[in-house]
């Protein structure tokens, strides 16, 4: 059996508090009782029913309910960790380096310049 990576668990669970946080809209000391008032604010406001023309509504609504979870249960959810994908994406304006071929076509062409 593989050992699990524990230091990567903690910085997880980590970016997913401080995540959590910003999409609610409270401090790193702001308890259980604060959360759950900023929570039922953002839901009234992010409505996915009352936005219906707006199709992120939905979205965000699913944010700050995980974000809601996580922070007053410690349940936590696949759609807090996708958040920080994109931004975890490297790229050269052209090319995807977090892939293989992305980083082989960044490669060739900086080595050997544009292919004709």
């Amino acid at each position: 059996m593989p050992d699990r990576d524990w230091q990567a668990e903690i910085v997880r669970i980590q970016e997913r508090d401080r995540e959590s946080r910003a999409i609610l809209g409270v401090s790193e000391t702001t308890g259980r009782t604060e959360i759950r008032r900023a929570f039922r604010r953002a839901s009234l406001v992010h409505r996915p029913d009352v936005h219906a023309q707006d199709g992120d509504a939905s979205h965000r609504f699913h944010l700050l309910c995980c974000s809601n979870e996580f922070l007053t249960e410690g349940e936590a959810s696949a759609a807090l960790d996708e958040l920080d994908e994109p931004s975890r994406l490297q790229t050269d304006g052209k090319y995807r380096l977090d892939n293989p071929w992305g980083y082989w076509c960044w490669w060739r062409e900086k080595h050997f310049g544009h292919p004709t």
